[in-house]
């Protein structure tokens, strides 16, 4: 997110929290629970001024205050499978919270186990296979790794040449955005391939890259045998499943969730969408989800759970905790539902 796109966005919420709007909305509108969105878990969050994958990461501290602050506003903080239990037995006499974090990250395992450890509080883990395989390009942020280091930028991306003074913080960020939607609206052959390409040309050794974030095999077994820690399947390969075809789809999620039975000997029973906007995930995906009998599905569409969500357990809002706003005004605004009624248009599912 630029600074001028979050400078906006923060300023809205804080004309929903300042004025105590949120509040008004909170009764009708904070729902019976909420799952949230993490990725990284880093002592050195956001140390950059130009950091577009900010979103993406949160601070040790951020996440021990917000753990703290849900329970605080009365939420019992409970397992992907109590949320499933709560929901098709509408057990709704006390709020209730997950906590889930996408990928794989080495760092789910060395920085947030311990912060959820010292609260007592169980969390999931979606793992892509090809993390702990070394084989997913991480182009995202390699890309932003790219720029960072470089003043001047050329490349040519699906036929588009672009061509970037990144000096400043503002030409680093316009140059990212030009070139991340570009690669992101690929269907994802080309996207690897100009991603390939991208990488060659700057000599990132992008397997290396994988592998230095990633939690190995051994890891993902340690973390597996956690009382706290419930692992869900999260793809082969982290693409965009809306841009594969059925039989694609259904590969990258019944064989991922078969590669993590191989390593851990038992079979994942939660499921999260690679990028898990609209865009990346419909209704066609949660049929195939289905299908495939998983128990729960998550999305990235923003929004808290209500009752009726218990009909759709392949296409759960998340609300994520995300590396621009961490401050526990945000997580109490967060939790009231006020923001996403807006943003949603008072429909209390985005399920489409």
């Amino acid at each position: 997110m630029t600074p001028l796109k979050k400078l906006a966005m923060s300023s809205a919420l804080d004309v929903l929290y300042y004025t105590q709007a949120y509040r008004l909305l909170s009764k009708d509108w904070s729902g019976v629970g909420v799952i949230f969105t993490l990725h990284h878990v880093r002592s050195d969050a956001n140390k950059n001024d130009f950091c577009p994958n900010r979103i993406l990461e949160i601070t040790p501290e951020f996440l021990d205050a917000t753990i703290k602050q849900v329970r605080k506003l009365g939420y019992d903080i409970i397992s992907l499978d109590e949320v499933e239990e709560r929901l098709t037995n509408k057990q709704f006499d006390r709020k209730f919270a997950a906590f889930t974090l996408d990928d794989g990250y080495l760092d789910n395992l060395e920085i947030a186990l311990p912060v959820f450890e010292k609260n007592k509080a169980p969390f999931t883990v979606y793992v892509c296979t090809g993390f702990p395989d070394g084989e997913v390009l991480l182009w995202w942020d390699i890309l932003e790794e790219i720029i960072n280091k470089n003043s001047h930028i050329n490349m040519t991306v699906a036929g588009h040449i672009f061509d970037f003074k990144t000096k400043t913080t503002a030409e680093k960020y316009a140059a990212f955005n030009a070139i991340y939607w570009t690669l992101r609206k690929l269907p994802h052959e080309e996207q690897y391939a100009e991603a390939e390409n991208m990488v060659k040309q700057y000599n990132v050794d992008w397997q290396a890259w994988c592998r230095s974030c990633s939690m190995t095999w051994d890891q993902v077994r340690e973390l597996n045998k956690h009382p706290l820690v419930t692992i869900g399947a999260h793809t082969i390969n982290h693409y965009a499943l809306r841009k594969l075809s059925v039989d694609h789809v259904k590969e990258e999620a019944g064989r991922g969730r078969e590669i993590l039975r191989e390593q851990l000997g038992e079979i994942p029973k939660h499921f999260a969408y690679p990028y898990g906007d609209a865009g990346s995930a419909a209704r066609r995906e949660f049929d195939i989800m289905q299908e495939l009998g998983f128990v729960t599905s998550t999305t990235t569409r923003k929004a808290v759970l209500f009752p009726e969500h218990a009909e759709h357990l392949q296409a759960l809002p998340r609300v994520s905790l995300n590396g621009d706003y961490q401050t526990q005004k945000y997580v109490r605004l967060f939790c009231s539902g006020a923001p996403f009624a807006l943003s949603n248009k008072f429909k209390r599912l985005v399920v489409d």
